[in-house]
């Protein structure tokens, strides 16, 4: 992993270059989506301790709080933080004077973690929902697209700075810079949010005639486009309950039982429900 060394001993880390290397070497896929949609602006400091991690070394304290525009929090040239030289453990892989354990970190740390890796997984989410919509510009799919893009956007606001807030506040020593960035996680953990809706309805209220009605208000060309985004769709989520991969892999390993494969299913369901009824309206408008 040399390249990776080579890219945390550049003082100017590319940021796009970054990505690249983090896709080719990581196994975390999630942490790969998160990474490619996004910008260095708010998400370099977190990209450059992830390749850190990957070549089990731990970049600088100081390079970390300056790439994610905390300088004002900087502490004084004789205020240096200690910083260690390798991460021992994934449990134990924060930066702080020396490496510390979750046990010694403030619970309020602890809930800005929690809270972030939560929220990460809602993004994660959120993408794949975008993802399984397809490229249509169809008005319901357009709709849909819209309104997904308007509810993850809090989650990520909130990651980021609940994120860049905790990185700063392990990388400074004790003093009032530190106290400062405490205050500010105590008060967005505290501050209450809500995630905007993202789906047009349940998928168990759109049946009968509402669905029927909602295809019969598109073209025949956002129709037809519809139909093959619908295909698409059920293939990706037929594999992923049958392969756990939305491409079709070499040998079943079907999704275990639990939320996250009940989910599926009624995705499933209302995909092929979907289908029916555009494939429905389309046969009723070919001349007789």
């Amino acid at each position: 992993m040399n390249d990776i060394q080579q890219w945390l001993d550049n003082p100017g880390h590319d940021y796009s270059a970054g990505v690249t290397l983090f896709a080719r070497y990581s196994k975390n896929r999630a942490l790969v989506r998160y990474f490619q949609s996004g910008t260095a602006r708010f998400r370099m400091g977190k990209l450059v301790y992830e390749m850190g991690k990957l070549v089990k070394t731990t970049p600088s304290a100081k390079r970390i709080v300056e790439t994610q525009n905390f300088a004002s929090l900087q502490p004084q040239q004789s205020e240096r933080p200690r910083v260690t030289s390798e991460v021992t453990s994934e449990v134990t892989s924060e930066v702080t004077s020396e490496v510390t354990s979750e046990v010694s970190l403030p619970r309020f740390i602890l809930d800005a973690k929690k809270e972030v890796a939560s929220l990460y997984t809602l993004i994660d989410k959120r993408h794949r929902e975008l993802y399984d919509l397809g490229t249509s510009n169809a008005d319901d799919v357009v709709r849909k697209r819209k309104k997904i893009l308007d509810g993850r956007k809090p989650a990520i606001d909130r990651a980021d700075r609940l994120y860049r807030l905790k990185e700063a506040w392990i990388k400074l020593e004790d003093g009032p810079a530190r106290e400062r960035v405490a205050s500010d996680i105590r008060e967005l953990l505290a501050a209450p949010w809500k995630e905007q809706p993202t789906m047009v309805a349940p998928v168990e209220t759109r049946h009968g005639t509402s669905l029927r009605s909602d295809v019969s208000g598109l073209s025949d060309l956002n129709l037809t486009n519809r139909r093959s985004a619908l295909r698409s769709s059920i293939t990706k989520a037929q594999n992923m309950l049958q392969y756990q991969t939305i491409r079709k892999g070499d040998s079943p390993t079907p999704m275990p039982p639990g939320p996250k494969r009940d989910e599926y299913e009624r995705k499933l369901a209302a995909l092929k429900a979907e289908l029916t009824a555009v494939c429905d309206e389309l046969e009723r408008r070919k001349p007789a």
